[in-house]
């Protein structure tokens, strides 16, 4: 069972020492892997106290951030080139209000309430890198 572990979180499980949050979803090989790993004998521990679920929270936002910088990169490359745009002016406005959202999420109210963070815009999971 080496060195692994893991912590209970509201939506999964944080995996240990690495601070990878997994999902509980049965299509996520991370899951997959950690219900393996309680099958063998694993024991999860308890979930975390409000501060590290802040912690949480915040590598949560970072890393949709940088998820969606080349989505903002290619669009401003490709204005500044004069060349035709892949998202609409609508869809652009759309992306950099949900890049704010996600900035501005630890100092809303509802910080760290998993099911309170900024949702994005449903024509970004259509997008190809």
């Amino acid at each position: 069972m080496n060195d692994l572990a893991y912590r209970f979180t509201v939506a999964g499980v944080q995996r240990m020492p690495d601070l990878v949050f997994v999902p509980d979803d049965m299509g996520n090989k991370d899951w997959v892997s950690y219900l393996e790993w309680v099958a063998d004998g694993g024991q999860t521990l308890p979930k975390s106290t409000v501060e590290e679920a802040a912690n949480e929270e915040r590598r949560w936002r970072d890393s949709e951030l940088l998820d969606l910088v080349w989505l903002r990169d290619r669009h401003r490359d490709q204005a500044e080139m004069g060349a035709d745009t892949t998202l609409t002016a609508e869809q652009y406005a759309e992306l950099l209000s949900y890049m704010q959202q996600l900035r501005d999420w630890p100092q809303s109210d509802n910080f760290p309430d998993t099911g309170k963070r900024p949702v994005p815009p449903a024509w970004i999971k259509d997008q190809t890198r």
